[in-house]
């Protein structure tokens, strides 16, 4: 496939997406019109947001405890494996013990305190996405079927984003930047075909006779006027 076609195809996906995106914000936005929708909606954000810093509170507490435990098991194994015979080195050696044991056991109150917190915010998530459905729900009956084409549309989405990552992987990278930076920087489309009087369908502009043929033969150009990426 020429880069052309390729740059072509990829900018079919990628106005598919947006037109998708678009879409589903709409839907969201009618969804949560309801101001009842609107503070289950954030509720459930929050609630969320509580969940998620007490995971990685907890992961990390578990990380610290096992980190306490590998590092006494080793000392202790220096200890008793009878390699040390320096009556220092063995004091040393068992006051590390000690001190590792007493701080690998202080962690077990904060450990189930996080443990406590974690399971009560999935609690609390649980009830607080079961509420926001419902009310959800009860919208959707007044809107019409605005969830199932929120989800069709999502499905839809995620087919989409992984046809654009085998688009992207067929064009080159230094084409892939400058398709990137158009995309960035100017209203769609990116890729705009020429006519066969070579006129540019994204501003009008007629190119030269010789970026015709270039265009033609499949070569990546950009229009001298508009800037966007031309195809035959």
């Amino acid at each position: 496939m020429a880069q052309t076609e390729a740059l072509h195809a990829l900018q079919k996906i990628d106005s598919e997406l947006d037109r998708i995106k678009k879409r589903l914000i709409e839907i969201e936005q009618l969804l949560q019109a309801d101001e009842a929708v609107r503070r289950a909606q954030s509720e459930r954000d929050k609630t969320a947001k509580l969940l998620s810093q007490w995971r990685a509170r907890q992961n990390d507490l578990f990380l610290q405890r096992d980190e306490l435990k590998t590092e006494g098991d080793s000392v202790e194994t220096r200890l008793y494996s009878g390699q040390v015979q320096n009556p220092r080195e063995l004091s040393d050696l068992q006051e590390k013990v000690s001190e590792l044991r007493r701080r690998h056991a202080a962690m077990e109150e904060p450990v189930i305190e996080a443990m406590l917190e974690v399971e009560q915010h999935e609690h609390d998530l649980e009830i607080a996405e079961s509420h926001l459905a419902a009310l959800k729900a009860k919208k959707e009956a007044e809107l019409g079927n605005l969830t199932q084409e929120q989800e069709t549309l999502r499905y839809k989405e995620a087919e989409l984003r992984t046809s654009r990552e085998t688009a992207r992987a067929a064009v080159e990278p230094a084409h892939l930047r400058l398709y990137d930076s158009i995309r960035k920087r100017m209203r769609r489309p990116s890729v705009v075909q020429l006519t066969q009087e070579g006129e540019c369908t994204g501003c009008g502009v007629q190119v030269t006779s010789s970026m015709k043929q270039q265009v033609r033969r499949g070569e990546v150009l950009t229009c001298p006027t508009c800037g966007r990426i031309l195809f035959t």
